[in-house]
């Protein structure tokens, strides 16, 4: 999980916030899309939460509007805030057992009391210093407010979806590629130092999972 950095709202957005009986629950299809073409541009189309890939299409990266103030306990404004929006992955929420959802799939799954964030802001990188990875690709903190968000509100070492596998099989492919360009000798810290700028840098498309690559190359610098 990374620091998120809000843009400008799409103008069709307050062009139907600012209608007399604008709601989210009506929010026009066109609107609608051009939200999460926005978010998922500043969030490098990776889920806020677990940093998987996501999209615009109906598949297997299917997207879903979350609001970081859920909307069980939120007024109208809040849930039509583009500040209160994030884009995030469809979390197994077909699952028939909770535990096998993550991320606002999870979250919703609770009892409302229980869905606002202990201490995580994804637009407050002080929230996020906490987390930690372990070499299975385990996400935790020792912070028992950070890993009780990380797991108990969002799940993110869901078996059911192979998160744990998949960040280390994206932190494996950092290690092989840098295998490859210094086969035989340690690679510098001026290089580590490149790789990190590069994961860390806006862009349109992220690298899936680069929590865990970030978390391991800020070892390295």
């Amino acid at each position: 999980m990374i620091e998120i950095k809000k843009q400008n709202e799409p103008r069709e957005l307050l062009a139907y916030r600012q209608q007399t009986f604008a709601s989210y629950a009506d929010m026009p299809p066109d609107v609608k899309k051009k939200v999460i073409d926005s978010l998922l541009a500043e969030q490098g189309h990776l889920c806020a939460y677990c940093m998987s890939r996501i999209n615009n299409n109906d598949g297997k990266h299917k997207v879903t509007i979350e609001h970081c103030l859920p909307q069980a306990v939120s007024t109208e404004q809040d849930r039509l805030s583009y500040k209160n929006m994030l884009a995030v992955c469809w979390g197994n929420r077909d699952a028939h057992a909770n535990d096998d959802k993550s991320c606002d799939a999870k979250r919703g799954s609770l009892p409302k009391e229980q869905q606002i964030m202990k201490k995580i802001n994804v637009f407050d990188e002080k929230t996020l210093i906490d987390i930690q990875y372990a070499s299975d690709g385990t996400i935790f903190s020792d912070n028992p407010e950070v890993d009780e968000d990380l797991n108990k509100r969002l799940n993110l070492n869901c078996e059911a979806r192979r998160l744990k596998a998949c960040r280390l099989q994206a932190l494996r492919a950092l290690h092989s590629a840098i295998n490859r360009k210094y086969p035989n000798k340690t690679a510098s810290k001026k290089y580590f130092q490149k790789l990190l700028e590069h994961y860390m840098e806006s862009s349109e498309n992220k690298a899936p999972y680069c929590g865990i690559l970030i978390a391991w190359l800020r070892k390295r610098t």
